[in-house]
């Protein structure tokens, strides 16, 4: 459950008609912080080896994703002449795990954040993940595991791949693919401008920020092609942490914004200015109406606030097409994977138990020279005392807010503490004290402040808020749909409140219902809705209509037609009263344990889960340690399947690893990488430089963002602000904030109709003098170079002297 980023909706190739054909889509595809790994070649064996001659108990906390997947890599490696033993914590009483099937619930349809509710014999909704991109090799890895790679799929109808409606104030556009009512629409204009912006053209410099030398779209291209070489992979691994380095403080919002204003003072084919509207106010207008459509499957308004890395990240897992696993619920994936885990206990080598029993705490506990970890739980028959049990590794699998509480109790110390009390005594539960006690995530025997960092990087992790509200409607009550291209119009995209709906055929056979998703929302979309909502996390359906009818109320108003240019009552509203009262239901991922729907970086974020992506490499240091972490919010693709497969397979090789005693030559092929291959991103970016001399030409390459063939307007504009601050304080100004506040000026003047390279140069030596900068600095900037574009073409102008000394 994560957010949906098709950059292109049109796709020349047919869709994907079974697993075995999704197999190959995303086999090779690495993602830019693990470019030289490609994951689904890392478990097409196993893993590694385990040693022989010694039993081994390991413990996975949390039976979702990333548990299930850990456990499915685990039972390939069942020992020889040793045993396994594997005991799976889960609290979860609705788990699939634990629960049996009873009447119309949520019961026994639950695997972490893969929840389904069954709406009588009607339809299923898919509360948690429901929908999975082609590109997710890992996920279909699995899904061939669980399902057989003749398993048949299906293209999920998102905005954009049906029939589709987008509204925003008095904007009402049509589509289908690359298929507009208005083929000149300005929605489609902004968002193909927006588009190129971030990924590039292939034209000079049609690109936001460059990665390394390429444009992001070549970078998508060299990621998912199987003959991509290690050389180039390694080169943009590197050149990815260089321009996470450089851009992770800059919004989504700032980078579109930045995009907009260009295309709105561009010299040819500039977008358009608003009827009555000035060129300010159309900007705005643009930057919210991008907000509200995004590439067409939904907007990114209420996300505007992540990081542009973030959303790289996302554009760069290049996708057409998303799809349905061949089941009624989701659910089933995971109960089959845990049933082929199962068949391996035949061997006698390896065991599962399950226990269903909340974890309070974790923590390592060093016994004479060996050290194991010990998990701390209250079993649900008995859920006042506290129980124990020591394991050879621990695998924390779930989100960051549910694991922070089990780990932070054993506190930071380095070395082993006598008489730590664990348990939750403030809600009093029973509590018991441990000698020789040491932190969960251990990763210094001598820093305290290194297991705080650890532990500090998995709390500031962010989530997304995130709700989903759910009817049924019969397929008699869709005739009347409005058509585009001779299909109803079964996909939403507006701005009254519900975000993005959808009407999604039931997974039923025969069954003469849909799914009405008539509202998916994030963040601030989900807390103006919260308020209506009544129960949390899980509202259903009851006689008390008055949230399903706030939400109708919503949608109540006056559109225009597209069709015949007339203004009407919004469709909408009239299908909104047609769906089933009894089988309504709200789902609010925020106030679920989870503490929201799934994780995305806002800005800063990135080192933190970067820190968290390669926990499992203390094995090579730290070799005591025997806790390791998993789940989507631990990698680069929070919400998605995908991300907590990748995180899981990250820990398992982790533990092969540490009990190998640090020896990675126990991982086999392609897993070595995931130790050889993920490098500190800490040790790759270069500063940007203040040099104590000059080059011959300063040019801005040389002081934003060196190696990139095109600088940052957006950073020059903001160092440029900050260092207008400090003259108005009478604060003078160092280098880099000089050739930032001079540099600024030429690329404003630039852009303005009746601008020539020698006024530019006449003003430019007139914004500073030599008494508002440090000692030498106006000796250090003797020439500066900007590259812009004037009306009368492509230029490089550049200033001689452009701060003169007091007596100039």
């Amino acid at each position: 459950m994560g957010v949906t980023v098709i950059r292109n909706l049109s796709s020349d190739k047919a869709p994907a008609e079974t697993i075995e054909q999704l197999l190959e889509e995303g086999k090779y595809y690495r993602h830019p912080d693990s470019a030289q790994i490609s994951y689904p070649l890392v478990v097409a064996d196993q893993i590694g080896t385990l040693p022989t001659g010694k039993d081994l108990n390991v413990a996975i906390v949390g039976a979702g994703a990333a548990g299930l997947c850990a456990l499915t890599e685990l039972a390939k490696m069942k020992p020889a002449n040793n045993k396994l033993t594997v005991t799976i914590f889960e609290a979860d009483k609705d788990s699939f795990i634990h629960a049996a099937q009873r009447g119309i619930s949520t019961a026994g349809k639950r695997a972490g954040r893969v929840f389904s509710a069954r709406a009588n014999d009607d339809t299923v909704y898919e509360i948690g993940a429901m929908r999975f991109p082609e590109i997710a090799g890992l996920t279909w890895h699995y899904a061939a595991h669980a399902f057989g790679p003749d398993g048949k799929v299906k293209v999920f109808p998102n905005p954009g791949k049906v029939a589709t409606e987008f509204i925003f104030a008095d904007q009402v556009d049509r589509y289908d693919s690359d298929t507009w009512l208005d083929s000149n629409s300005i929605t489609r204009r902004v968002k193909d401008r927006v588009a190129t912006g971030l990924m590039g053209d292939g034209s000079p410099r049609s690109a936001f920020a460059y990665i390394g030398q390429r444009e992001p779209r070549e970078v998508a291209e060299l990621l998912r092609a199987e003959g991509t070489s290690q050389e180039i992979l390694k080169e943009v691994q590197k050149d990815w942490h260089q321009f996470a380095h450089d851009n992770d403080q800059y919004t989504l919002e700032a980078v579109v914004r930045s995009i907009i204003r260009s295309a709105l003072h561009a010299p040819s084919e500039p977008l358009p200015t608003m009827e009555g509207f000035s060129i300010d106010e159309t900007e705005n207008y643009y930057v919210e109406l991008f907000g509200r459509f995004g590439f067409g499957t939904g907007g990114f308004k209420s996300l505007y606030s992540i990081s542009f890395v973030e959303m790289m990240r996302l554009l760069l897992w290049d996708y057409s097409n998303e799809y349905t696993f061949p089941v009624e619920e989701n659910v089933e994936f995971f109960k089959n994977l845990f049933k082929k885990a199962k068949e391996l206990e035949e061997s006698g080598k390896f065991e599962i138990k399950v226990a269903a029993a909340r974890v309070s705490d974790v923590f390592h506990q060093k016994n004479g020279d060996n050290y194991q970890a010990t998990v701390a739980y209250y079993d649900n028959k008995d859920e006042k005392t506290l129980a124990s049990q020591s394991f050879d590794f621990v695998i924390l699998a779930m989100p960051q807010d549910q694991l922070v509480g089990m780990v932070a109790r054993a506190g930071y110390a380095p070395k082993p503490q006598d008489k730590v009390t664990f348990g939750d005594g403030p809600l009093e539960l029973d509590t018991k004290a441990f000698d020789n006690v040491l932190p969960a995530l251990w990763v210094s025997d001598q820093y305290a402040a290194a297991n705080g960092r650890a532990v500090s990087a998995v709390s500031m992790l962010r989530m997304v808020r995130s709700s989903k509200v759910f009817a049924t409607i019969h397929e008699d009550k869709l005739k009347g749909l409005p058509q585009f291209k001779q299909n109803p119009i079964t996909a939403i995209v507006s701005d009254c409140g519900l975000a993005t709906s959808y009407i999604v055929p039931s997974s039923i056979p025969e069954s003469k219902y849909h799914t009405f998703l008539a509202s998916y929302t994030w963040d601030e979309d989900s807390t103006r809705l919260q308020r209506d909502f009544g129960q949390y996390p899980l509202n259903p359906g009851t006689d008390d209509q008055s949230m399903f009818l706030t939400m109708i109320n919503r949608a109540d108003r006056q559109v225009l037609d597209p069709v015949d240019q007339q203004q009407k009552r919004w469709w909408l509203v009239s299908v909104l009263k047609d769906v089933l009262s009894e089988n309504r239901l709200v789902f609010d991922w925020t106030t679920n344990g989870s503490a929201g729907g799934f994780k995305l970086d806002a800005c800063g974020d990135h080192y933190q889960s970067n820190y968290c992506f390669r926990f499992h490499k203390h094995a090579e240091g730290n070799k005591n340690n025997r806790v390791f972490i998993a789940s989507d919010s631990f990698s680069h693709l929070g919400g998605w399947l995908e991300g907590a497969f990748m995180s899981a397979v990250n820990a398992v090789a982790g533990l092969v690893v540490a009990a190998n005693g640090g020896n990675t030559d126990s991982l086999k092929g392609e897993a070595e990488k995931i130790f050889t291959a993920l490098n500190d991103p800490n040790n790759n970016p270069t500063p940007n430089p203040c040099p104590p001399c000059p080059p011959p030409m300063v040019s801005l390459n040389s002081v934003f963002q060196e190696g990139s063939p095109m600088p940052s307007q957006l950073s020059i504009s903001i160092a440029a602000g900050l260092a207008q601050k400090q003259l108005d304080r009478n604060e003078p100004l160092n280098y880099p904030e000089a050739v930032a506040v001079i540099s600024n000026y030429i690329l404003e003047e630039a852009r303005k109709p009746e601008a020539t390279a020698a006024k530019i140069k006449q003003g430019a030596k007139e914004l500073l003098r030599s008494d508002q900068v440090l000692d030498g600095v106006d000796s250090l900037i003797k020439n500066l170079a900007v590259d812009v574009t004037l009306p009368s073409g492509m230029t490089t102008i550049t200033v001689f002297d452009p701060i003169p000394k007091l007596s100039q």
